[in-house]
């Protein structure tokens, strides 16, 4: 017999879903929601925008106290997320062949025990509010269409981390999607080649002359696609290169895509090559201070529940990312998986558990506050 958070959990992966196709989640959700004594909205503007068959879930637990707290995690699932079969296996729940989902599924359960926790407990409380969103893991692309006017919360928590619980991530990186397109000139590869412009030449010389991997302790660059097809007969006139770029710096981030702009155009003087930088800001770094009212409540819940914390710095983006920027200080909080977006995600049971708790605990640390 598992605590209904276990079951809760392996209730929401065996639903199939992925970005765009978080129907069947968003509604176990919901149903779950209503049940604890929720008032649930679906913004099903998002999900026209998105063309996914899913909106962004808002949900209230209505309190007796001033303020407002708020916890936040996604619907959604990488692609290979379909007929998942969660089982036990040393204290851990693993999956067979495919994701886990428990990125982010268990930050989904881990809220909705918290809550239900709450509720159960007929303590007065603060309202709280439940953000869930989808199509996170496409471009955390969900969250950019909430309506932050719904949002009351100045404080809020992102149950959206890998690692043990325990671990709390203050500070994320902004993100750049780069398409690079290079436009030269064809001539017959033996007949006239000096006619042409070779547009993978130029393309290659780009890359050569840009940094990439780590590029210091806070920013890194990856360019992932180089797409040059044609025969070896003639000089290729066009090529398109796509990649991305992170800093937790947003100002180093805008001087490694201005460097990017300043070898592109050196390279096409060169060559004689047309080069296009296409750059879309995704979004946008954060930073939350150790000293924040929102870690130091992390802190006290972690001390009382017997819990190490750990502050560090994420590089990958999360919804906390948009909530920052739309002014709400939250953070993430991992939830004991790991190995997320891979067959051998994980999930350790006894994190899970502990994560309804941690999510009640914080929602009456922040109440006491308010009496």
């Amino acid at each position: 017999m598992y605590p209904v958070i276990v079951n809760d959990f392996l209730e929401l992966v065996q639903i199939d879903g992925a970005s765009l196709n978080e129907r069947g989640v968003a509604d176990a959700v919901t149903e779950k929601l209503k049940e604890i004594g929720c008032s649930v909205w679906e913004d099903a503007e998002a999900a026209k925008v998105l063309n996914g068959n899913a909106g962004n879930l808002y949900a209230v637990l209505d309190g007796e106290l001033e303020g407002a707290i708020m916890f936040s995690s996604h619907l959604d699932r990488v692609a290979n997320g379909i007929g998942i079969i969660p089982s036990f296996q040393d204290g851990r729940i693993v999956s067979q062949g495919t994701i886990l989902a428990a990125d982010d599924l268990s930050g989904v359960a881990a809220i909705l025990d918290g809550l239900r926790r709450v509720k159960a407990s007929g303590e007065k409380h603060s309202r709280v509010e439940a953000i869930f969103t989808v199509c996170e893991e496409k471009g955390v692309s969900g969250s950019l269409h909430l309506d932050y006017t719904k949002i009351r919360s100045k404080n809020g928590y992102v149950l959206d981390s890998p690692g043990r619980i325990g671990r709390v991530i203050n500070s994320a990186p902004s993100k750049a999607q780069i398409r690079i397109e290079v436009t030269g000139k064809a001539a017959h590869a033996g007949n006239a080649p000096e006619k042409g412009i070779n547009a993978v030449v130029a393309g290659a010389k780009i890359l050569a002359s840009i940094k990439d991997g780590r590029i210091d302790e806070e920013s890194t660059a990856n360019y992932s696609t180089f797409e040059a097809a044609g025969p070896t007969n003639v000089v290729n006139p066009s090529a398109t290169i796509q990649g991305e770029a992170r800093s937790r710096s947003h100002e180093k981030l805008e001087r490694y895509l201005e460097d990017l702009k300043n070898v592109s155009s050196r390279v096409a003087g060169e060559t004689g090559a047309a080069v296009n930088v296409d750059i879309n800001h995704n979004y946008r770094s954060f930073l939350i201070p150790e000293s924040s009212e929102t870690i130091q409540m992390a802190g006290r819940v972690f001390k009382e529940m017997g819990i190490q914390m750990t502050v560090e710095a994420g590089g990958g983006g999360m919804d906390a990312n948009r909530l920052v920027a739309n002014g709400i200080e939250c953070v993430g909080l991992a939830t004991g998986y790991s190995k997320n977006h891979t067959t051998e995600e994980y999930l350790e049971v006894e994190d899970l558990i502990r994560s309804g708790e941690m999510v009640q605990k914080l929602i009456m640390e922040y109440s006491r506050k308010k009496t």
